[in-house]
C-alpha cells in the first residue's frame, strides 16, 4: 500500500536505499525505486533536488563519470534515523518503553528523536491509535521498584568519559554510613542497567573520606562502594552526588572484563566462580513453567519414582536463589546441599516471623 509522504520522509527514503545499498546509485535509479511507494511520483527533478540537498547536508557524496549524464550517488556515513518500517517501529519503541521501566531512562535528544520518528512511523502506518491506545506494552509479573533517582547529566559525563578514556572525581554516599559522603578518583569501565538501577564498573585509584570516618583495614567493602584504593568496585549511579572530570590519567586495569568473575561478583552478586550442579523436584506449576522457559540451555528434566527432577549446571547468584524462594511451595532443592540449607534456613525465619499472631 502506497503512502503519500512529505520532503522529509521523501529524503530519508532516498538515504535509506542508498544504505541498504552501500554503493553508488544513479538518479534515475534512486528516482525509479521511489514510484513503488509513493503515491504521488515526484518528477525527477525534484528526486535530484533532494539529492543535491542531502549532499549540501554532507550525509551523501556524488560523482558524475566522464561520458555520462547522470549523477551517481553514495551515502557518505551512516546514520542511526535513516528509516525504519512500521513493524520495526514497534519494535523498537517496546524495547525503550521496556528499559525505561528497569532505570533506563530516554533523556538524551538523539533517543528522543530516535523514539519520536518510531512513533510518527507508526502512527502514518495504523488504521488505529496504537500508540494513544497503549497497544504496545511491555511489563513482567514481579515486582518493578522504582528507578533510583539520579541526575541525567552524571551519567551522560561517565559515558563521555568512557568513551574519551577520562578519570572521573565522583562525590558518592556509600551504603551503611549514614549521610557520610566520599571522594573517588576513579576510571569508569562499564555501565550495567538492571533491576531499576544504573551501576558503574569502576577501578578507584584514591579516596578520600572526612578526618576519622576512613573504614578499617579489616572492615567489610565493596556491595555498592569502594573496595578500597587500587581495586575494582561497583556504584550506584542514583548515589553519586558530584561528578567532573579528573586531570590525572588513569590507566584501565590490566585484562579488565566485565564478564570476569571479580565484576559479576558485586555487579550481580555471584555466590560461587563456578557453576553448580542443581537438582530439583518440581510440582506441576514450575514443571510446565520451566518445560516453556528453561532455566538455561544446560536443563533436562525426568520422570523418576520421587517425582519430576530437573537437572542443570547454574552459576549460584542472587537471582537463582531469589527464583528458587519465591517459587517455594513449588520446588524442593535436592542438591546442591549448601543450596539446600540456604533455602531450608531462609524459610524457617520466615516462619518464626509469622509464628506470632502479633499484627
Amino acid at each position: 500500500m502506497v503512502k503519500k509522504i512529505s520532503k522529509e520522509d521523501r529524503r530519508k527514503a532516498l538515504l535509506g536505499m542508498l544504505l541498504r545499498e552501500r554503493r553508488f546509485l544513479l538518479t534515475e535509479e534512486l528516482h525509479a525505486q521511489l514510484t513503488h511507494w509513493i503515491e504521488q511520483v515526484p518528477h525527477l527533478k525534484t528526486t535530484l533536488r533532494d539529492l543535491q540537498i542531502l549532499a549540501s547536508e554532507g550525509l551523501i557524496t556524488c560523482e558524475k563519470p566522464v561520458g555520462q549524464k547522470s549523477y551517481r550517488w553514495k551515502l557518505r556515513k551512516a546514520r542511526l534515523d535513516l528509516v525504519l518500517t512500521p513493524a520495526e517501529s514497534m519494535t523498537l519503541v517496546a524495547i525503550l518503553q521496556h528499559a525505561e521501566r528497569f532505570g533506563f531512562k530516554v533523556v538524551t535528544d538523539q533517543l528522543v528523536e530516535l523514539r519520536d520518528y518510531a512513533l510518527g512511523v507508526i502512527s502514518r502506518n495504523s488504521k488505529h491509535d496504537l500508540i494513544g491506545q497503549g497497544r504496545i506494552t511491555t511489563g513482567t509479573r514481579f515486582i518493578t521498584l522504582l528507578p533510583g533517582a539520579y541526575d541525567p547529566a552524571h551519567l551522560e559525563l561517565i559515558q563521555a568519559a568512557m568513551l574519551d578514556g577520562q578519570t572521573l572525581e565522583v562525590v558518592y554516599k556509600p551504603r551503611d554510613v549514614g549521610d557520610l559522603e566520599c571522594t573517588y578518583i576513579l576510571r569508569p569501565l562499564a555501565l550495567s542497567f538492571q533491576d531499576s538501577n544504573v551501576y558503574l564498573s569502576a577501578y578507584v585509584e584514591s579516596e578520600q573520606w572526612p578526618d576519622g570516618k576512613m573504614p578499617k583495614r579489616d572492615a567489610l567493602r565493596g556491595k555498592y562502594s569502594s573496595n578500597g584504593p587500587g581495586k575494582q568496585c561497583v556504584l550506584m549511579l542514583h548515589r553519586m552526588v558530584n561528578i567532573k572530570t579528573y586531570w590525572q590519567d588513569t590507566p584501565e586495569p590490566e585484562g579488565y572484563s566485565v564478564g570476569a568473575f571479580v565484576v559479576q561478583r558485586d555487579l550481580n552478586t555471584i555466590h560461587e566462580e563456578a557453576p553448580v550442579e542443581l537438582r530439583l523436584r518440581l510440582e506441576a506449576n514450575l514443571l510446565n513453567r520451566l518445560t516453556e522457559n528453561q532455566l538455561n540451555e544446560t536443563q533436562k528434566i525426568e520422570h523418576t519414582s520421587i517425582g519430576t527432577i530437573l537437572k542443570c549446571s547454574i552459576q549460584d547468584t542472587q537471582g537463582l536463589r531469589l527464583f528458587l524462594l519465591s517459587n517455594a511451595d513449588e520446588i524442593e532443592v535436592l542438591e546442591p546441599p549448601y543450596l539446600r540449607d540456604h533455602i531450608k534456613n531462609s524459610l524457617r525465619r520466615a516462619l518464626e516471623m509469622y509464628a506470632s499472631d502479633k499484627v
